[in-house]
C-alpha cells in the first residue's frame, strides 16, 4: 500500500467529493488507463472469482472515475493535498439520494487496489483521524474516523503528461441539488441530511436549479485570482429544520467563498467587470409583506425619531436581524452591535425604539421567523436568476444579492424590483456597488 508522505499528512484534508466526473477527452483517457491497469492487477492477483455484471462494471467504473477526478482536483488545488472519506459499512451500505455511486459498499476494496504498491494511483492513510464537518455547502456531511487520500505517483504523472486543469473536471448530472437538513445542534453544527419523498414542489425546484446550473456552466466567467476553480459554479438549495418551508438558500460557486471586495475587484463576466446589486432592508420588507402592511417612509433602520442617533444604524441593523432570527426575545446585544451603539444605550432601549418604529410587525421579533423569511428570499433569488437568464444576462447569486456585468446594471435592477414586487407586493430598494 502506498502511504501518503509526511508533508501531505500535515495538510488539512477536505471531504471527498463523490460527484466529480470527466469533462474532457484527456480526463477520460486518464480514467480509462486507470481502469485498465486496475483490471490487470485484479486478474494477476486473482482477486475476483467471476466477471462483474454489466451493471456492476458500470458502477465500478463510476467509482474509479470519481476517485481519480477528485484526487486530480485536490492536487490542482493544493499539491500534495488530501481528501478524507469514510470506509464505514454503516454509511456506505445505506441508500441515500445525496451520496452518489462513489460512496458505495465496494469503495474500500477499490481504494485498496488503487493504493497497492504496484498501482500507485492513491496514497492512503488508514482511518485514524476524527473529522467534524461544519460546511453548510456540503451535500453529504461526514464525521468520525476518516481515511485520508492523496493523489499517488501515477495520478500526479498523468496530470503533467496531459496538462490537466480544472476545466477537465465536471460534476455528475445526478447530484442532488435540493437538500434537506435537520435542525442545527447546540454547538451550531449544521443539521444532518434528511431523506425525503419528492413532491411536485421539490421536482419544480430541482428543475429550476438545473436550468440555472446549466446556464452558469456555459457562461463566460473569469477571475484574476490564481488557483481558483472557475468551473466551480454548481449551486444547490439547502432547506432547514427538516421541512421545505424553511431555508432554501442557494449555496455553492467559487464566488460565494470570496470576500465582498475581492469579488468586485477580480470577477469578470462576459469580458467586463461586475457590479453587485443588493436588496436593502429585505428582512423587514418581507415581514411587512407577510402582514400585508405598508412600511413607514424612509430608512427602516433609522430610529433617530426615538432618540437613537443615526450613527447607530449598523448596530441597529444587527439588532433587528438578530430579533428576526431569534426564537425568543433577545437577551443580549448581538455580536458587533456595540461597535456603533454606545454603552449608554441599553438593549431594552433599542428594542423599544424598534417596536415604536415598526408596530405592525413588532410581534414577529423573537418569534423564530428567520428561516421562513429565508425561504421567501431564496424563492425570489431563484426567480431573479431565471428572469435574468431569459434576458441573456449571467448573474452570480450571493443570498440576497447578485453580481452582473456592469453593462446590465439598469436592466438587472429593474428585474430585481419587479420580481420582489410580484412575490411580496412591496417595492424594494436595490443598492448597486461598483468595483
Amino acid at each position: 500500500m502506498t502511504v501518503a508522505p509526511e508533508s501531505a499528512l500535515d495538510r488539512a484534508a477536505r471531504p471527498f467529493d463523490p460527484h466529480r466526473q470527466c469533462a474532457s477527452d484527456a480526463m477520460k483517457t486518464v480514467v480509462q488507463e486507470t481502469i485498465e491497469q486496475l483490471g490487470g492487477y485484479e486478474f494477476h492477483h486473482e482477486i475476483r472469482e467471476r466477471k462483474r455484471s454489466a451493471a456492476a462494471q458500470a458502477t465500478y467504473e463510476a467509482i474509479v472515475e470519481a476517485i481519480v477526478c477528485d484526487l486530480v482536483h485536490r492536487e490542482l488545488e493544493v499539491p500534495g493535498g488530501q481528501v478524507h472519506v469514510t470506509q464505514s459499512n454503516q454509511v456506505l451500505r445505506k441508500r441515500s439520494r445525496y451520496k452518489g455511486l462513489a460512496l458505495g459498499k465496494t469503495l474500500p476494496d477499490i481504494l485498496k487496489v488503487m493504493a497497492a504498491d504496484e498501482m500507485g494511483f492513491v496514497a492512503m492513510t488508514p482511518g485514524q483521524s476524527e473529522y467534524t464537518v461544519k460546511d453548510q455547502d456540503l451535500t453529504f456531511a461526514v464525521s468520525g474516523k476518516q481515511t485520508c487520500l492523496a493523489a499517488g505517483r501515477k495520478i500526479r504523472t498523468r496530470i503533467e503528461i496531459h496538462n490537466l486543469t480544472f476545466a477537465d473536471l465536471g460534476r455528475s448530472p445526478d447530484e442532488e441539488v435540493i437538500v434537506l437538513k435537520s435542525p442545527k445542534s447546540r454547538d451550531d453544527t449544521p443539521g444532518n441530511l434528511v431523506e425525503y419523498l419528492d413532491t411536485e414542489e421539490t421536482m419544480t425546484q430541482r428543475q429550476q436549479l438545473q436550468v440555472v446550473n446549466n446556464w452558469l456552466r456555459q457562461a463566460d466567467i473569469e477571475c484574476n485570482i490564481p488557483n481558483i476553480d472557475l468551473h466551480d459554479r454548481h449551486l444547490k438549495r439547502i432547506f432547514n429544520n427538516s421541512g421545505f418551508a424553511q431555508g432554501g438558500r442557494l449555496y455553492g460557486g467559487f464566488w460565494q467563498r470570496m470576500g465582498h471586495t475581492e469579488r468586485l475587484a477580480s470577477i469578470i463576466l462576459n469580458d467586463d467587470s461586475v457590479v453587485e446589486l443588493d436588496y436593502g432592508q429585505m428582512g423587514l420588507l418581507l415581514l411587512y409583506g407577510i402582514e400585508e402592511a405598508m412600511p413607514p417612509h424612509g430608512d427602516l433602520y433609522d430610529l433617530s425619531e426615538y432618540g437613537i442617533p443615526v450613527s447607530c444604524r449598523p448596530g441597529i441593523k444587527k439588532v433587528i436581524q438578530a430579533a428576526i432570527n431569534a426564537s425568543k426575545p433577545l437577551g443580549r446585544m448581538p455580536k458587533g452591535a456595540r461597535k456603533t451603539i454606545s454603552a449608554s444605550l441599553s438593549l431594552a432601549t433599542v428594542l423599544a425604539a424598534v417596536g415604536k418604529r415598526h408596530p405592525l410587525i413588532a410581534h414577529r421579533f423573537g418569534a423564530g421567523v428567520g428561516m421562513l423569511l429565508m425561504r421567501k428570499e431564496a424563492d425570489i433569488l431563484v426567480d431573479v436568476l431565471l428572469a435574468l437568464k431569459d434576458r441573456n444576462i449571467v448573474a452570480l447569486p450571493i443570498h440576497d444579492a447578485v453580481l452582473v456585468n456592469g453593462n446590465y446594471e439598469t436592466e438587472a435592477k429593474e428585474i430585481m424590483i419587479r420580481v420582489f414586487r410580484e412575490h411580496v407586493g412591496l417595492t424594494p430598494e436595490v443598492s448597486v456597488e461598483h468595483p
